[in-house]
Parts: structure tokens; C-alpha cells; sequence
């Protein structure tokens, strides 16, 4: 009996041992919605396709590697690739590299845009996300769904991220989470009026809440129908109009492009708008609006700029622009730059609009503009806002208004 109990003593450190190279710093994000965890082996895909019913697997390294096999999970170059057994199980392959990216370990504009499209549709679920080691870039996305999904304050969202044996933090992907905005929802008494907007049209369809709209409406971007049906809402001022084409359109041929422009133009200039609606009216208009629109949402910013105090309608007007970090937004976070009045925050990280401008140029333009210490100094800020004028200054088409534009081969999700 004693003989039993120590062996079974021994034993279970070599077994923890062993299963750990198959499933490396797993954690279960939400169950049945999302998991995290290092490269998994080929027994480590089979638990999660088959015992956790895992049905996408997003890999976010540059390449498709060939699983390791084998109880020790030693071996690499005898296994099938991920992607090939994946789809063996049923499980959908995706593969979007993240890397080696000068402001490492950030999205790709595009790769940012897809992530959450992925993440609405249940259809997809549960996901499971993975780099090499499972801290950087997987950390990093697990973070935006934290802060998306979870909606968790930002300080609890880096302690988690860091407790992944991150190692030093990287400035520019600390702040663009700290500054990341998730997208707002409709407040309670303002579901019923989107329900019975859009029920009539989405017949078969349980929408339980907003989220099920927006897929809904995603699914059937090409009927003739909704199209009209979002068209009449935009034009009439319909309730949470502009934040759900905000969630809905982001193709840059959308039907309904032109009329999403024109209400978030004209809503710019009501007095009464509330911020959400400003918001979403400025990413709107930064994305689909003509030369003449996007003029002038750019004039209203360096309107602002001069006042002492940015007004709640800047604050909106500002989320609303970095909200996307394609490159049709670097004319307005080039304006940005100007601005050296502090953010609203929480006192731990003090930043102001400036640093906001270059955090968002540096995932846009793919360049490492701010080279301080994990303690950022007031003067590496500083020579980071000159860096980045800089940069936007020698370099005009940059500074061309433009409409968004679709992904280019870099930041193609495949």
C-alpha cells in the first residue's frame, strides 16, 4: 500500500509535467466562448476540438507548424500541420500572423477588425487563440476581450495579462489598451425601440439582444431590405442608429456608405447630440464621408484644440476617430498631435492627446515611435510627439483625406 501511495506521489509531477507540453499555460477565458494557450501539441488540439468543443482555432504566428506528437510532445517534424488536422476534427483553422510588427505585440488594423468579428458570431464559438509561448500576442487579444466583452477596467485587464509571464511591459501595446474604447451598447429603454425596428425584417431569427441584431445584420449586409430598413433609420434619426452602422458597416463599397456619412455629418452639427451618438457620427464620417464632410470633422478637432478645456463633444469626437486604426485615420490623429491638454482618466496613467495621436500612428504606420522605458517619462513622450509629426510631416499623402480602404496584403486575414 505504501509502495502504491508513492508511486502514485511520483507519478502525478510527471504526468502534470507531460500534459503541460501539450496545453502550455491554458486558461479558459469564458467557458465555451474563449480559450488561451500556448502552441498546443497534436493530443493538445484533440482535447480541445474534442473534450472542450472547441470549433475555431485562431493561430497567430507568422506560419502553420507542424504539431508535435507523442506522449512527451518532443517531436515536431512528423506531425501534421495544425491547420490540416484541425479541419480533420471539424474545427475551423484560422490562421492571421501577428508579427514581428515594429510596435509588437499589437493587431494589424485588420487583423483587430476580424478578431471581433469572429468573436460576435456564435457560430464561431468557443474559440481557442494561441502564439508560440502564449503570453504576447495571445495575451493581447485576450485583453481586447476582456475589455470588449467582459468589459473589465483596464488595471484588472494588464494584471491578468502580465500574470502570463509577460515580462516587461511594451508601452505602445500597454496604452492602446489603456486607451482602447469598447463599443457602446443601447442603454435598456432603447432595446425595445431596436427590437421593433428590425424584428419584422429578421424573421427566424431569436433577437434575445443587441449583440444577435448585429449578427443578424451582418449576415444579410446584401439584401435589399435591411439596407433600406438601416438607410430609413439613419435618415430619420432612428434610436442607437449610428452606433449599430458602426458595428455593421465596414466594407468600403457598403450600399449604405454614403447615407451613414451624411447622418453622422449632420449630427455633428446638432447641438443636442448625445456623445454616443458623436461618437459614433466622427468614426462615420473618418470612414465612408466625402472629402468635404471629413474637412470639416477635421476643422471642428483643431477648432477644439485651441479652447482650454476639451468639451464632452471633443472627448466623443476624439473616441469616435481612433476608434479603427486603418490608415484613412491618420490625417485626424496628425491633429491629434497638436493637442498637449490631458485625457480624462483614472490618475494611475496620466496621457495626453498627443500621446493618444502617437500610440494609434504607431500601430497604423507600423513604427516603433515611442522608444521609452515601461515607465514612460514626460520627456520620452515628448520626443515621441516629434517623432511622429515628424514622420506624418515628411510623408504628405498620409496626411490626404481619405475613406477607409480595404486591407492590404500585409493585414489580409487568411
Amino acid at each position: 500500500m505504501v509502495a502504491l501511495l508513492v508511486l502514485a506521489a511520483l507519478s502525478w509531477p510527471a504526468y502534470h509535467f507531460a500534459w503541460r507540453q501539450h496545453v502550455r499555460r491554458f486558461q479558459v477565458i469564458r467557458e465555451g466562448v474563449l480559450y488561451r494557450v500556448a502552441q498546443p501539441s497534436q493530443l493538445g488540439v484533440d482535447y480541445m476540438v474534442r473534450q472542450r468543443g472547441v470549433k475555431t482555432i485562431l493561430n497567430l504566428r507568422t506560419e502553420d507548424e507542424r504539431l508535435r506528437c507523442g506522449i512527451l510532445a518532443l517531436r515536431s517534424d512528423t506531425g501534421p500541420l495544425e491547420s490540416e488536422y484541425a479541419t480533420t476534427l471539424g474545427a475551423k483553422s484560422l490562421q492571421w500572423p501577428m508579427g514581428p510588427e515594429a510596435y509588437w505585440p499589437w493587431a494589424t488594423p485588420w487583423h483587430f477588425e476580424e478578431f471581433f468579428h469572429l468573436m460576435d458570431d456564435p457560430e464561431n464559438l468557443p474559440v481557442v487563440v494561441h502564439c508560440v509561448s502564449g503570453r504576447h500576442r495571445t495575451g493581447t487579444m485576450s485583453a481586447l476581450f476582456r475589455l470588449e466583452y467582459d468589459r473589465w477596467p483596464i488595471e484588472r485587464v494588464l494584471t491578468e495579462m502580465y500574470s502570463f509571464h509577460f515580462g516587461q511591459p511594451v508601452p505602445l501595446q500597454e496604452m492602446n489598451l489603456r486607451t482602447y474604447v469598447p463599443r457602446p451598447l443601447p442603454a435598456a429603454h432603447q432595446w425595445p425601440q431596436l427590437h421593433a425596428a428590425w424584428s419584422n425584417l429578421c424573421e427566424g431569427v431569436a433577437l434575445t439582444d443587441y449583440q444577435t441584431l448585429v449578427v443578424a445584420l451582418r449576415r444579410r449586409r446584401n439584401e435589399v431590405q435591411i439596407n433600406a430598413r438601416l438607410a430609413e433609420q439613419l435618415e430619420s434619426g432612428g434610436v442607437f442608429a449610428l452606433p449599430l452602422a458602426v458595428r455593421v458597416l465596414d466594407d468600403p463599397n457598403d450600399a449604405v456608405d454614403s447615407v451613414a456619412a451624411n447622418a453622422g455629418a449632420a449630427c455633428l452639427e446638432q447641438p443636442d447630440s448625445s456623445e454616443t451618438d458623436i461618437a459614433a457620427a466622427a468614426s462615420l464620417v473618418a470612414d465612408f464621408g466625402t472629402e468635404e464632410q471629413q474637412q470639416r470633422l477635421l476643422t471642428l478637432i483643431q477648432a477644439e484644440i485651441a479652447t482650454p478645456e476639451p468639451s464632452p463633444k471633443y472627448r466623443a469626437i476624439v473616441s469616435g476617430v481612433a476608434s479603427r486604426y486603418t490608415m484613412n485615420r491618420v490625417p485626424f490623429m496628425a491633429a491629434l498631435l497638436n493637442d498637449e491638454r490631458s485625457m480624462p482618466g483614472d490618475g494611475k496613467v496620466k496621457l495626453r492627446y498627443c500621446d493618444l495621436a502617437v500610440v494609434r500612428l504607431a500601430a497604423i504606420v507600423d513604427e516603433r515611435l515611442l522608444q521609452g522605458s515601461p515607465q514612460t517619462t514626460p520627456e520620452e513622450w515628448e520626443a515621441a510627439r516629434q517623432l511622429a509629426t515628424a514622420r506624418v510631416q515628411q510623408c504628405p499623402p498620409l496626411l490626404h483625406l481619405g475613406r477607409l480602404q480595404p486591407p492590404t496584403s500585409k493585414n489580409v486575414v487568411r
